[in-house]
């Protein structure tokens, strides 16, 4: 079962989405393509859980997909650049940062660092979480 979801605004219909999953079949990935300019371009979606399965996945596929042109996740991932609060660089954001680059891809960070996870836990810190 997909854990992962996707909303199309209906001003883009006319470029008419599919599922690529003939590209990537993984439940936790949801790539999309459109035709666009005599091409087809790709948009992924992505969840990762806390133990990075899904980057772990792309990165042992290395896919060639040249026109991807955005990712969107949720990847579960703390780490200084994105999270003030963080002091270290763990290994999965790097293998995150790396996959990023290997498809000549830019990520952005929000300029006002808003939390994304709100502990349940009294007294424990809400974090960022890219």
């Amino acid at each position: 079962m997909s854990r992962v979801m996707c909303f199309i605004g209906s001003r883009l219909s006319s470029l008419y989405f599919a599922l690529g999953r003939n590209i990537i079949n993984h439940r936790d990935i949801q790539p999309l393509f459109f035709f666009n300019r005599g091409r087809f371009q790709f948009l992924m979606n992505i969840y990762s859980n806390s133990l990075h399965t899904t980057v772990d996945f792309l990165f042992s596929k290395a896919l060639n997909i040249s026109n991807l042109l955005y990712i969107e996740e949720d990847f579960n991932d703390r780490d200084v650049k994105w999270d003030l609060s963080v002091s270290s660089h763990p290994v999965a954001s790097q293998a995150l940062r790396d996959l990023i680059n290997s498809y000549s891809l830019m990520y952005f960070i929000l300029v006002l660092s808003v939390s994304t996870h709100y502990s349940s836990i009294q007294d424990h810190t809400n974090t960022v979480f890219s």
